[in-house]
């Protein structure tokens, strides 16, 4: 079993959890339950894992996402996945858009 923290390095929280387990009851997993768990583990960490997928483009729009990924300080392809993301999530927005629909009154007054 791991190393628990002494006492007096809990917070209130984890003191108060740590006095109502009553320790002594507690028993190892049998092997075969450790074997059932980390298989369990193992496929949910491999359902988890990032799908690959590759991807024409024109080299401009290629050199331009490498740029914003630069100003923004993050390797390119995950700006490209963060950018996907958020337009499948429906969270990409299109400023002109936005703009035009302010102007029209669509959106009503926006607070800072």
């Amino acid at each position: 079993m791991p190393k628990r923290k002494s006492n007096h390095d809990l917070d209130k929280y984890e003191r108060s959890v740590e006095d109502a387990l009553d320790v002594s009851r507690l028993k190892a997993p049998s092997a075969s339950e450790q074997r059932a768990v980390k298989t369990a583990a193992k496929r949910t960490m491999k359902e988890l894992k990032s799908a690959r997928t590759n991807i024409r483009m024109d080299a401009q729009d290629m050199q331009a996402l490498r740029e914003l990924a630069g100003h923004a300080g993050i390797p390119y392809q995950t700006f490209i996945a963060h950018i996907l993301h958020l337009y499948v999530t429906g969270r990409l927005l299109n400023i002109d858009e936005v703009k035009k629909m302010l102007n029209a009154g669509v959106l009503g007054r926006v607070r800072a």
